[in-house]
Protein backbone atom coordinates (compact mmCIF):
# COMPACT_ATOMS: atom_id res chain seq x y z
CA UNK A 1 0.00 0.00 0.00
CA UNK A 2 1.27 3.35 -0.66
CA UNK A 3 1.67 6.60 1.62
CA UNK A 4 -0.51 9.19 0.42
CA UNK A 5 -0.94 13.34 1.04
CA UNK A 6 -4.14 14.54 -0.19
CA UNK A 7 -4.48 18.28 0.20
CA UNK A 8 -7.98 19.98 1.40
CA UNK A 9 -8.61 16.64 3.13
CA UNK A 10 -11.78 18.35 5.20
CA UNK A 11 -13.47 19.18 2.61
CA UNK A 12 -16.47 17.27 0.88
CA UNK A 13 -14.46 15.21 -1.19
CA UNK A 14 -10.93 15.16 1.06
CA UNK A 15 -12.92 13.22 3.95
CA UNK A 16 -14.43 10.73 1.78
CA UNK A 17 -11.20 9.99 -0.60
CA UNK A 18 -9.54 9.67 3.08
CA UNK A 19 -11.89 7.47 4.00
CA UNK A 20 -11.61 5.44 0.81
CA UNK A 21 -8.19 4.91 1.16
CA UNK A 22 -7.65 4.28 4.84
CA UNK A 23 -10.10 1.43 4.36
CA UNK A 24 -7.99 0.02 1.42
CA UNK A 25 -4.78 0.39 3.67
CA UNK A 26 -3.02 2.85 2.66
CA UNK A 27 -1.41 5.37 4.86
CA UNK A 28 -3.04 8.71 4.74
CA UNK A 29 -1.98 11.93 5.49
CA UNK A 30 -3.70 14.75 5.00
CA UNK A 31 -3.08 18.66 5.20
CA UNK A 32 -5.75 21.75 5.59
CA UNK A 33 -6.35 25.31 6.78
CA UNK A 34 -8.55 24.20 9.03
CA UNK A 35 -8.31 22.35 12.87
CA UNK A 36 -9.63 19.23 12.02
CA UNK A 37 -10.55 17.23 15.43
CA UNK A 38 -11.42 13.41 13.49
CA UNK A 39 -9.21 12.82 11.09
CA UNK A 40 -9.52 9.41 9.82
CA UNK A 41 -6.00 8.90 8.45
CA UNK A 42 -2.24 8.66 9.89
CA UNK A 43 -1.40 12.37 10.41
CA UNK A 44 -2.97 15.65 10.10
CA UNK A 45 -1.37 18.53 9.42
CA UNK A 46 -2.60 22.56 8.98
CA UNK A 47 -0.57 25.05 6.82
CA UNK A 48 -1.35 27.42 3.98
CA UNK A 49 -0.06 26.06 0.62
CA UNK A 50 0.14 29.61 -0.81
CA UNK A 51 3.25 29.35 0.91
CA UNK A 52 6.07 27.61 -0.47
CA UNK A 53 8.41 26.94 2.67
CA UNK A 54 5.09 25.62 3.93
CA UNK A 55 4.68 22.72 1.10
CA UNK A 56 7.86 22.13 0.61
CA UNK A 57 8.63 21.21 4.43
CA UNK A 58 5.15 19.10 4.09
CA UNK A 59 5.90 17.31 1.42
CA UNK A 60 9.27 16.69 2.70
CA UNK A 61 8.18 15.53 6.05
CA UNK A 62 5.27 13.37 4.97
CA UNK A 63 7.30 11.43 1.99
CA UNK A 64 4.25 10.46 -0.17
CA UNK A 65 4.17 8.13 -2.97
CA UNK A 66 1.28 9.81 -4.23
CA UNK A 67 -0.17 13.56 -3.63
CA UNK A 68 -3.88 13.90 -4.16
CA UNK A 69 -4.58 18.04 -4.36
CA UNK A 70 -7.84 18.88 -3.76
CA UNK A 71 -7.47 22.37 -1.68
CA UNK A 72 -9.50 24.90 -3.61
CA UNK A 73 -11.99 27.23 -3.41
CA UNK A 74 -15.01 25.51 -5.16
CA UNK A 75 -17.52 27.70 -5.67
CA UNK A 76 -18.41 29.47 -9.43
CA UNK A 77 -20.58 31.89 -7.56
CA UNK A 78 -18.13 33.08 -5.01
CA UNK A 79 -15.46 33.41 -7.68
CA UNK A 80 -17.47 36.30 -9.41
CA UNK A 81 -17.17 38.42 -5.95
CA UNK A 82 -13.47 37.16 -5.46
CA UNK A 83 -11.87 37.01 -8.34
CA UNK A 84 -8.86 37.47 -8.00
CA UNK A 85 -8.62 35.61 -4.23
CA UNK A 86 -9.94 32.50 -6.15
CA UNK A 87 -7.20 32.46 -9.06
CA UNK A 88 -4.29 32.95 -6.74
CA UNK A 89 -5.42 30.34 -3.93
CA UNK A 90 -6.37 27.97 -7.11
CA UNK A 91 -3.32 28.43 -8.73
CA UNK A 92 -0.29 29.09 -6.19
CA UNK A 93 -0.17 25.66 -4.13
CA UNK A 94 -0.52 24.03 -7.15
CA UNK A 95 2.64 25.47 -8.54
CA UNK A 96 4.58 25.04 -5.00
CA UNK A 97 3.56 21.28 -5.19
CA UNK A 98 5.07 21.21 -8.16
CA UNK A 99 8.22 22.88 -7.58
CA UNK A 100 8.27 20.75 -4.47
CA UNK A 101 8.16 17.81 -6.43
CA UNK A 102 10.49 18.52 -9.48
CA UNK A 103 13.39 19.21 -6.52
CA UNK A 104 12.48 15.41 -4.66
CA UNK A 105 14.65 12.72 -4.98
CA UNK A 106 11.46 10.20 -4.91
CA UNK A 107 9.35 12.20 -6.97
CA UNK A 108 6.02 11.29 -5.93
CA UNK A 109 3.20 10.97 -8.04
CA UNK A 110 0.53 14.25 -8.13
CA UNK A 111 -3.01 13.98 -8.85
CA UNK A 112 -4.87 17.71 -9.48
CA UNK A 113 -8.28 18.15 -9.73
CA UNK A 114 -9.61 20.32 -12.29
CA UNK A 115 -13.29 20.88 -13.44
CA UNK A 116 -15.44 20.53 -16.09
CA UNK A 117 -15.87 23.80 -15.87
CA UNK A 118 -12.53 24.70 -17.61
CA UNK A 119 -14.10 23.65 -20.93
CA UNK A 120 -16.49 26.68 -20.91
CA UNK A 121 -19.70 27.08 -22.80
CA UNK A 122 -20.19 23.85 -24.86
CA UNK A 123 -22.71 23.62 -27.89
CA UNK A 124 -25.04 21.02 -27.64
CA UNK A 125 -23.59 19.34 -30.93
CA UNK A 126 -20.61 19.30 -29.39
CA UNK A 127 -21.57 16.78 -26.68
CA UNK A 128 -20.53 15.02 -24.90
CA UNK A 129 -17.70 16.39 -24.17
CA UNK A 130 -14.36 15.23 -25.04
CA UNK A 131 -10.79 16.04 -22.91
CA UNK A 132 -9.55 16.85 -26.39
CA UNK A 133 -12.03 19.83 -26.77
CA UNK A 134 -11.06 23.34 -27.09
CA UNK A 135 -10.92 25.28 -23.54
CA UNK A 136 -12.78 28.37 -22.67
CA UNK A 137 -13.41 29.34 -19.06
CA UNK A 138 -16.39 32.05 -18.14
CA UNK A 139 -15.41 31.94 -14.51
CA UNK A 140 -12.66 33.24 -12.49
CA UNK A 141 -12.71 30.00 -11.06
CA UNK A 142 -12.75 28.28 -14.40
CA UNK A 143 -10.11 30.29 -15.04
CA UNK A 144 -8.08 29.24 -12.40
CA UNK A 145 -8.42 25.34 -12.73
CA UNK A 146 -7.07 25.79 -16.16
CA UNK A 147 -4.47 27.80 -15.22
CA UNK A 148 -3.59 24.98 -12.78
CA UNK A 149 -3.98 22.76 -15.70
CA UNK A 150 -1.75 24.13 -18.03
CA UNK A 151 0.95 24.46 -15.01
CA UNK A 152 0.54 20.35 -14.26
CA UNK A 153 1.23 19.77 -18.39
CA UNK A 154 4.25 22.13 -18.49
CA UNK A 155 5.85 20.97 -15.35
CA UNK A 156 5.32 17.61 -16.47
CA UNK A 157 6.94 18.19 -20.09
CA UNK A 158 9.67 20.27 -19.13
CA UNK A 159 10.59 18.84 -15.59
CA UNK A 160 9.42 15.49 -16.15
CA UNK A 161 6.89 16.03 -13.27
CA UNK A 162 4.82 12.69 -12.95
CA UNK A 163 1.31 14.45 -12.58
CA UNK A 164 -1.99 13.73 -13.86
CA UNK A 165 -4.90 15.78 -14.11
CA UNK A 166 -8.61 14.92 -13.33
CA UNK A 167 -11.21 17.15 -14.84
CA UNK A 168 -14.27 16.71 -12.91
CA UNK A 169 -17.71 17.13 -13.99
CA UNK A 170 -20.46 17.86 -11.33
CA UNK A 171 -20.93 15.31 -8.58
CA UNK A 172 -22.49 15.04 -5.05
CA UNK A 173 -22.93 12.94 -1.98
CA UNK A 174 -23.47 13.17 2.31
CA UNK A 175 -22.01 15.97 3.45
CA UNK A 176 -21.50 18.13 0.50
CA UNK A 177 -22.49 21.84 1.89
CA UNK A 178 -26.09 23.00 0.45
CA UNK A 179 -24.98 25.88 -1.44
CA UNK A 180 -24.81 23.44 -4.02
CA UNK A 181 -28.35 22.39 -5.50
CA UNK A 182 -28.73 18.95 -4.91
CA UNK A 183 -27.57 19.30 -1.23
CA UNK A 184 -29.92 22.24 -1.33
CA UNK A 185 -32.79 20.69 -2.74
CA UNK A 186 -32.62 17.55 -0.53
CA UNK A 187 -32.28 19.79 2.98
CA UNK A 188 -35.68 21.89 2.06
CA UNK A 189 -37.41 18.86 0.89
CA UNK A 190 -36.57 17.28 4.42
CA UNK A 191 -37.48 20.43 6.01
CA UNK A 192 -40.76 20.08 4.17
CA UNK A 193 -41.50 16.54 5.68
CA UNK A 194 -41.08 17.44 8.90
CA UNK A 195 -43.38 20.48 9.06
CA UNK A 196 -39.98 22.78 9.44
CA UNK A 197 -40.54 24.96 6.34
CA UNK A 198 -43.75 25.97 4.22
CA UNK A 199 -44.00 23.27 0.91
CA UNK A 200 -41.85 26.08 -1.10
CA UNK A 201 -38.88 25.77 -2.72
CA UNK A 202 -36.28 28.34 -4.07
CA UNK A 203 -34.76 27.41 -7.05
CA UNK A 204 -32.43 28.11 -9.95
CA UNK A 205 -32.34 27.37 -13.39
CA UNK A 206 -34.80 24.23 -13.36
CA UNK A 207 -34.25 23.54 -17.13
CA UNK A 208 -30.33 22.85 -17.04
CA UNK A 209 -29.55 19.07 -17.94
CA UNK A 210 -25.91 18.31 -15.57
CA UNK A 211 -23.77 15.10 -14.36
CA UNK A 212 -24.08 14.53 -11.00
CA UNK A 213 -21.97 11.67 -10.54
CA UNK A 214 -21.55 9.85 -6.76
CA UNK A 215 -19.25 10.89 -4.58
CA UNK A 216 -18.01 6.94 -4.32
CA UNK A 217 -17.71 6.77 -8.20
CA UNK A 218 -15.29 10.03 -7.77
CA UNK A 219 -12.83 8.40 -5.29
CA UNK A 220 -12.76 5.60 -7.22
CA UNK A 221 -12.14 7.36 -9.95
CA UNK A 222 -9.37 9.28 -9.11
CA UNK A 223 -7.25 5.79 -7.07
CA UNK A 224 -7.81 4.43 -10.38
CA UNK A 225 -6.03 7.63 -11.86
CA UNK A 226 -3.42 7.76 -9.39
CA UNK A 227 -2.52 3.41 -10.07
CA UNK A 228 -2.69 3.85 -13.74
CA UNK A 229 -3.18 7.41 -15.43
CA UNK A 230 -0.53 8.37 -17.79
CA UNK A 231 1.67 11.39 -17.12
CA UNK A 232 0.68 14.77 -18.59
CA UNK A 233 -2.62 13.38 -19.42
CA UNK A 234 -6.30 14.98 -18.16
CA UNK A 235 -9.33 12.86 -17.83
CA UNK A 236 -12.97 13.61 -17.34
CA UNK A 237 -14.21 12.11 -14.34
CA UNK A 238 -17.82 11.55 -15.54
CA UNK A 239 -20.80 9.39 -16.19
CA UNK A 240 -21.72 10.56 -19.67
CA UNK A 241 -25.38 11.17 -18.61
CA UNK A 242 -27.06 14.27 -17.79
CA UNK A 243 -30.07 14.67 -15.97
CA UNK A 244 -32.92 17.79 -15.84
CA UNK A 245 -32.50 19.72 -12.43
CA UNK A 246 -36.09 20.07 -11.93
CA UNK A 247 -36.55 15.78 -13.00
CA UNK A 248 -34.05 15.44 -9.90
CA UNK A 249 -36.15 18.11 -7.57
CA UNK A 250 -39.13 15.99 -8.26
CA UNK A 251 -37.52 12.79 -7.66
CA UNK A 252 -36.44 14.27 -4.29
CA UNK A 253 -40.11 15.09 -2.91
CA UNK A 254 -41.13 11.74 -4.58
CA UNK A 255 -38.69 9.68 -2.87
CA UNK A 256 -39.14 11.92 0.52
CA UNK A 257 -42.84 11.80 -0.10
CA UNK A 258 -43.86 15.51 -0.07
CA UNK A 259 -45.41 17.87 -2.30
CA UNK A 260 -43.80 21.60 -2.67
CA UNK A 261 -44.14 24.38 -5.06
CA UNK A 262 -41.21 25.71 -6.91
CA UNK A 263 -40.41 29.41 -7.16
CA UNK A 264 -37.00 31.26 -8.83
CA UNK A 265 -34.81 33.06 -7.07
CA UNK A 266 -33.08 35.15 -9.03
CA UNK A 267 -29.81 34.71 -6.48
CA UNK A 268 -29.78 31.35 -7.43
CA UNK A 269 -29.30 32.12 -11.67
CA UNK A 270 -25.31 31.62 -12.68
CA UNK A 271 -24.23 34.83 -14.81
CA UNK A 272 -23.59 31.95 -17.37
CA UNK A 273 -25.19 29.03 -17.82
CA UNK A 274 -25.32 25.78 -20.44
CA UNK A 275 -28.69 24.35 -21.39
CA UNK A 276 -26.75 20.92 -20.85
CA UNK A 277 -23.26 19.73 -19.99
CA UNK A 278 -21.96 15.85 -19.93
CA UNK A 279 -18.45 14.50 -20.47
CA UNK A 280 -17.04 11.67 -22.49
CA UNK A 281 -15.60 9.02 -20.16
CA UNK A 282 -14.04 6.45 -22.88
CA UNK A 283 -10.49 7.72 -21.87
CA UNK A 284 -10.76 7.03 -18.25
CA UNK A 285 -13.21 3.83 -18.82
CA UNK A 286 -10.61 2.46 -21.59
CA UNK A 287 -7.49 3.73 -19.59
CA UNK A 288 -8.12 2.14 -16.48
CA UNK A 289 -10.43 -0.44 -14.82
CA UNK A 290 -13.17 2.29 -13.47
CA UNK A 291 -16.71 2.41 -14.04
CA UNK A 292 -19.43 4.48 -12.54
CA UNK A 293 -21.77 2.23 -10.36
CA UNK A 294 -23.65 3.99 -8.07
CA UNK A 295 -27.47 5.32 -9.95
CA UNK A 296 -28.82 8.29 -9.33
CA UNK A 297 -31.74 7.75 -7.37
CA UNK A 298 -29.42 6.06 -4.64
CA UNK A 299 -27.59 9.30 -4.61
CA UNK A 300 -30.36 11.30 -4.10
CA UNK A 301 -31.62 8.84 -1.53
CA UNK A 302 -28.50 9.05 0.18
CA UNK A 303 -28.68 12.83 0.40
CA UNK A 304 -32.22 12.49 1.51
CA UNK A 305 -31.08 10.01 4.35
CA UNK A 306 -27.85 12.50 5.54
CA UNK A 307 -30.33 15.74 5.80
CA UNK A 308 -32.74 13.27 8.11
CA UNK A 309 -29.51 13.06 10.14
CA UNK A 310 -28.28 16.87 10.08
CA UNK A 311 -31.44 18.95 10.09
CA UNK A 312 -32.41 18.66 13.68
CA UNK A 313 -34.33 22.09 14.96
CA UNK A 314 -37.18 23.64 13.34
CA UNK A 315 -35.63 26.16 12.28
CA UNK A 316 -33.86 24.03 10.15
CA UNK A 317 -30.60 24.65 11.08
CA UNK A 318 -27.94 22.22 12.56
Amino acid sequence: MSRVLITGCAGFVGRSLVERMVRSGHEVWGVDRLDLKDFAGSGYLTGDLTDAEVVNEIVADTRPEWIVHLAAQSSVRDSFDRPAETIHDNTVPALNLLNSIRTKSNRPRLLAIGSADEYGTVAVTDLPVSEDAPESPNSPYALSKLIQSQCCRMFASHFGVDVVIARSFNHTGPGQRDTFVLPSFARQVVEVKRGHREPVMLVGNLDARREFLDIDDVCAAYVALLQSGRTGETYNICSGTSHRVGDLLDRLCELAGVEVEVKVDPDLLRPVDMPDMRGDNAKLTNGTTWKPRVRIDETLQSLLDYWQTETVDAKGTN
